[in-house]
């Protein structure tokens, strides 16, 4: 019998769209997992409940309908567009729930099979690609007893969702019991309306601090693992398995006593005894481990459905002398201040943090920890009861997770594991190190780490140690990938050799490498050796012992000189490879932003990431009509390997042609608007004919150009530039002599952002930039990094004096009634809808209006370099709020707390006209005076 049964049975194409919304950076991670491994098992969340009491299979069934009616993240299926994942919603889907009767299994045969049946619906996979990632079975085992197995793909559910479907399944099939209406809480928003809302965070101001936290947390920290017992596979797997224990309640009393002793959360006080387990197992000097937090900051997600958690990573330094006591409390510190930096989504942590890439690994953390209560509350409905129960693991995605889940009964301490790399005995005897210390931390806190056994592991391979072993050869033969080691010194210096296992699937030129990280977390540095050597076989003596006066410290490594630039080498044999290369080679530019991608030239290196892997891949789908995955990527990251294996080529890979990458030409042009007669120049960014009176009320001294990008074509590769490369246009444009004077940069709203960056440019190169002008500037992402509730009473403030502005001069006569309507958005549309003639955007106003936006869009992810600038104007018009001052426009530390800020007369770009304009030139030239 089959038993699991697919919640839609309708064709794809017959579901009604009702929107389509950016992935969350979870979805985007769990897309990007699953094209790694498509239908991977351990992206799944398997649920199981016991029901008890007098229920109906068909009322339950109706309810789980009316919960997937109420949710749309349970109605959705994730597509791509152009590389990018996106989440579409469908109208409907029709839901069934499976029905398993096993009330005629013998009693002794049903626990075994509700597990059997447990074990297949949690590993059947999902296609990401089909609506609704969601179905669940009811099991009948007695009349007043069921057993039901949900299981949701990672990409719609989470922890809370589980709390969240229980509350209402249960409340709906009652209410249908008892012909009434549910009292379920009102909805005001749908998992589509967060997806938008973190799209807008991840490119505001808020983001970028929390950038700068978590770069100096782990950027350069060490990738902690527990040594296997068995080797890697090159690809990562997830088979996995769990041992657990529960705990008597005392424990629970007294492992809360413990942390309200110590003044720490339950979740901080086991975050440090786990990372003490890791320490005691391991020894190693810094633990990292990844946790998650349940992302409902704001109370109107706590009653959706969806999957808002997120991945955290903690890392922990040891100090041997420091107590139990003492290193509670530092966890404490740890824990504070990465909760207080949370919004960071992982996916957006790994681009940040740029690890090497390796499928046999997950990026950052290879451990995981949580502490939580179960999910599920006991709970009367109506006639029957909804209990949580322990699942089963569909698959694993850590190396080891530590989980502790708190039910009435007391607290269950499980080790899930993958079971390709470890033994279950050896994860039996973490279980047992990690009892043992929570007894250590509760009868004797004050005892230090130092003075804390080393549990002994038997070594999976067996090593034979002679006489000659030192620590370093002990540590290297009990690695689980190598067979054998020796490590000799000579005039000082001390080397190693290791034979690979004959199974060991990890790529032999990064063994050298992970040896010496396992060696670095386990010996102090003055006792490492200089490097580490492969060798198929050790040199042995008659006797059988290593012959170590055969082994050589190899020479130190020496450039070799550099030959002449030749023509790349052509390969022969293979039609159009030049120019398939060539062409591989400009879609790596282009998302890179690199002006050219060599042969050795790595992906990742140059600033790749997962989500640009996506684009790429779909772009190379499109061009070449080849399949391609990202593990392929990240076997090949480099240009010349990845051409070779996309293309079916052998290697070697330098002897693949470079890529001939046409340059981009300029978008911008400078145009004159007054030759002075001395050394001062000033620079104005766009709008020409504003700027242009700026030069005739500045002396005569002083040359004024513009900078502008009106007469481009913005659609010939400048829609989606960096914003630095955009800086980097302007100041080619600008063509500065060196022998010319000091300059001044000024720039109205956006391109007052782009004035700080082409400031940072030309002073970078040695140019004298005396000053930067900005008008009406805000730093990119501070407006909507502010509450919610200051970001309206900003909006109604602005639309109030817009009104009132505009009104005045329409009265004073300043202004007629057309170009007045052309003001707010209602007035305008309903001109044009009437056809009036001359309320269409004058060419100059579309231009205006579209390097506007281009320009926007390149700077929403741009943050200023925090140097407290001495030399800013900020000039603030009418349109801006009263704020502004006091907030120095939300520019932070890249500009000084003196900077001044002038008001001018005038709205924004009416600012640039008559009054604003003389206000606007007094300043510019008071600045160049004193400087």
């Amino acid at each position: 019998m089959n038993t699991i049964e697919t919640s839609s049975t309708r064709q794809e194409d017959d579901l009604a769209l009702i929107g389509e919304f950016p992935c969350t950076q979870t979805q985007l991670r769990c897309w990007i997992l699953d094209q790694l491994n498509p239908g991977n098992p351990a992206l799944n969340v398997a649920v199981r409940w016991e029901i008890r009491g007098a229920f109906k299979a068909a009322n339950v069934e109706a309810a789980f309908r009316k919960v997937i009616q109420r949710h749309e993240v349970l109605r959705t299926r994730l597509v791509e567009r152009d590389g990018r994942p996106m989440q579409q919603v469908v109208e409907q889907i029709d839901f069934k729930m499976a029905e398993i009767d096993l009330r005629n299994v013998a009693t002794e045969q049903r626990q075994k099979r509700i597990l059997s049946i447990g074990e297949e619906t949690a590993q059947a996979p999902f296609d990401l690609s089909k609506a609704g990632l969601f179905r669940a079975s009811l099991l009948m085992v007695e009349n007043d007893f069921g057993v039901l197995l949900i299981t949701a793909h990672q990409s719609c559910f989470d922890g809370w969702s589980i709390r969240v479907l229980g509350r209402e399944v249960g409340e709906i099939a009652a209410a249908i019991d008892a012909g009434r209406q549910a009292v379920l809480p009102e909805l005001s928003l749908q998992y589509g309306d967060y997806a938008l809302w973190q799209h807008e965070y991840l490119e505001s101001y808020g983001f970028e601090m929390e950038k700068t936290f978590w770069r100096e947390k782990l950027v350069g920290a060490p990738y902690f693992e527990v040594p296997p017992d068995h080797p890697r596979a090159s690809v990562k797997t997830n088979h996995g398995d769990i041992v657990s224990v529960g705990q008597p309640l005392a424990f629970s009393e007294r492992m809360d006593a413990a942390a309200r002793k110590h003044r720490v959360s339950q979740y901080a006080y086991g975050a440090a005894i786990a990372s003490v387990v890791l320490r005691r197992f391991t020894q190693a000097q810094t633990i990292l481990f990844g946790s998650q937090v349940a992302g409902r900051e704001h109370s109107d997600l706590e009653n959706l459905i969806g999957v808002f958690i997120n991945n955290l990573v903690l890392r922990f330094d040891f100090d041997a002398d420091m107590s139990l006591a003492d290193h509670i409390q530092s966890v404490r510190e740890t824990v504070e201040a990465v909760l207080n930096h949370q919004k960071m989504p992982f996916n957006k942590l790994v681009e940040l943090v740029n690890p090497v890439r390796d499928p046999s690994r997950n990026p950052l953390i290879s451990v995981n920890f949580n502490l939580q209560k179960a999910f599920l509350e006991d709970h009367q409905y109506g006639s029957f009861q909804l209990i949580s129960a322990p699942s089963q693991s569909p698959g694993v995605i850590y190396d080891l997770s530590f989980i502790m889940v708190g039910r009435p009964s007391g607290w269950r301490m499980s080790i899930e594991y993958n079971s390709d790399l470890f033994d279950a005995a050896t994860v039996k005897t973490l279980l047992a190190l990690w009892q043992e210390t929570y007894e250590i931390a509760l009868e004797n806190p004050d005892m230090l780490l130092s003075a804390l056994s080393v549990p002994a592991r038997k070594a999976s391979v067996p090593a034979v140690i002679d006489e000659h072993s030192s620590p370093v050869e002990q540590l290297l033969k009990s690695h689980a990938s190598l067979s054998d080691a020796a490590v000799i010194e000579r005039d000082g210096r001390t080397y190693a050799f290791v034979t690979p296992n004959a199974d060991l699937s990890e790529p032999l030129d990064r063994l050298p490498g992970i040896l010496m990280q396992y060696l670095a977390e386990r010996l102090a540095s003055d006792a490492l050796p200089v490097g580490v050597s492969v060798l198929l076989a050790l040199p042995k003596t008659e006797g059988g012992s290593v012959d170590r006066d055969k082994l050589r410290i190899p020479a130190p490594m020496v450039a070799a000189p550099q030959a002449a630039k030749s023509a790349p080498a052509e390969v022969q044999g293979f039609d159009g490879l030049q120019e398939k290369v060539a062409a591989l080679g400009a879609i790596w530019s282009d998302l890179l932003n690199a002006s050219s991608v060599g042969p050795q030239d790595d992906f990742f290196a140059l600033g790749g990431h997962s989500l640009l892997a996506l684009r790429m891949l779909s772009a190379v789908r499109a061009r070449f009509g080849v399949k391609v995955n990202l593990e392929t990527l990240f076997k090949e990251p480099t240009l010349g390997g990845f051409a070779a294996k996309i293309f079916d080529l052998p290697k070697p890979v330098s002897a693949l042609p470079s890529p001939v990458v046409e340059a981009r030409s300029n978008a911008w042009e400078l145009v004159t608007c007054k030759a002075g007669s001395g050394g001062l120049t000033v620079y104005t960014l766009n709008h020409p004919f504003l700027f242009y009176r700026l030069a005739n009320e500045l002396p005569e001294a002083v040359s004024v150009y513009n900078v502008n990008m009106f007469n481009a074509n913005l659609d010939d590769g400048l829609r989606g530039m960096a914003f630095g490369q955009i800086a980097k246009q302007v100041i080619e444009a600008m063509n500065i002599d060196d022998k010319a004077g000091p300059v001044a940069i000024v720039g109205l709203c956006v391109n007052g952002i782009l004035a700080m960056e082409v400031t940072r440019q030309l002073r970078e190169t040695g140019t004298d930039v005396k000053f930067t002008a900005l008008i009406d500037a805000w730093a990119p992402g501070f407006v909507r990094s502010q509450p919610k509730l200051r970001q309206k009473l900003w909006k109604i403030e602005r639309r109030t004096k817009r009104l009132h502005y505009f009104t005045r001069k329409l009265l004073s006569g300043r202004m007629s009634i057309l170009p007045y309507l052309r003001e707010f958005k209602l007035t305008l549309w309903l001109v044009q809808k009437f056809g009036v003639s001359g309320s269409e955007y004058t060419a100059e106003e579309a231009a205006n209006a579209s390097v506007t936006e281009l320009l926007v869009a390149a700077a929403r992810g741009y943050r200023a370099a925090q140097v407290k600038d001495e030399r800013v104007i900020l000039l603030r018009s009418e349109a801006q709020s009263s704020s502004a001052r006091k907030l120095l426009f939300g520019w932070g530390d890249a500009i000084a707390t003196t900077t001044p800020v002038l008001d001018i007369n005038g709205w924004h770009e009416d600012s640039l006209t008559s009054d604003g304009i003389r206000q606007l030139a007094t300043a510019v030239s008071e600045k160049l005076e004193q400087a």
